[in-house]
């Protein structure tokens, strides 16, 4: 006769081991924000598998979003920041919480080609306003704004404030900040400190925002 007891123990086991995988996946799937617009082709890299994006879908901490042609991806985030994405470019969201109730919160994220828009929530208001965007050629951390970043007029990251408090721009060779609105940096690579803030003209603001406008 089979022995039926370490059977038993086999499929006990399996089942364990079933539902901490389970346990596991659900904890990693942390959602960050909410698909709100978009128009053409993106979609989300998760861990193990990716994802079409469509209005509507969660987008977790975690995820790399890449977008496609002409194409305009609206996130709204938990905390009720708003990050829009340009066409042809990718960008993480490493790390995203937010508790109203503890008033604290946390946002790390990453751009790696392309351009974005942040219009930021209440992590930008927090004391602490630990809101930062990181890139091959320094981070970007805000208190509480509207601003647009990219490598979108070259292979430098260029950075402008459009509204509110004012951002920082900062790498391993120096910091510039930039608290007059329509002012702008630009970063060559991550050895070569910020350029000192200058006003960027009205042709240049229109372009940047331009890469990220639904119209």
């Amino acid at each position: 006769m089979t022995p039926i007891r370490p059977l038993r123990r086999l499929l006990w086991l399996a089942c364990i081991a079933a539902m901490a995988s389970s346990a596991a996946r659900a904890e990693d799937a942390i959602m960050a924000g909410t698909v709100t617009q978009i128009r053409g082709a993106a979609f989300a890299n998760h861990r193990t598998t990716s994802d079409n994006l469509s209005k509507g879908m969660p987008v977790l901490i975690g995820d790399r979003i890449v977008t496609g042609h002409d194409t305009r991806v609206e996130l709204s985030m938990t905390d009720g920041a708003i990050l829009t994405l340009g066409a042809d470019t990718e960008f993480a969201i490493d790390e995203y919480r937010y508790s109203r109730q503890a008033r604290q919160g946390s946002a790390r994220l990453e751009l790696f080609r392309g351009a974005f828009r942040a219009i930021t929530g209440a992590i930008g208001k927090l004391k602490e306003r630990d809101f930062k965007v990181k890139t091959a050629a320094g981070t970007i951390g805000i208190r509480g704004t509207d601003f647009w970043g990219g490598f979108y007029f070259s292979q430098a990251l260029d950075v402008a404030l459009l509204g509110g408090g004012g951002i920082y721009v900062e790498n391993a060779a120096g910091r510039v900040t930039l608290t007059e609105v329509g002012s702008g940096t630009t970063i060559q690579d991550g050895d070569t400190p910020p350029a000192a803030p200058i006003r960027w003209g009205e042709r240049k603001l229109n372009a940047a925002q331009q890469s990220v406008s639904w119209e």
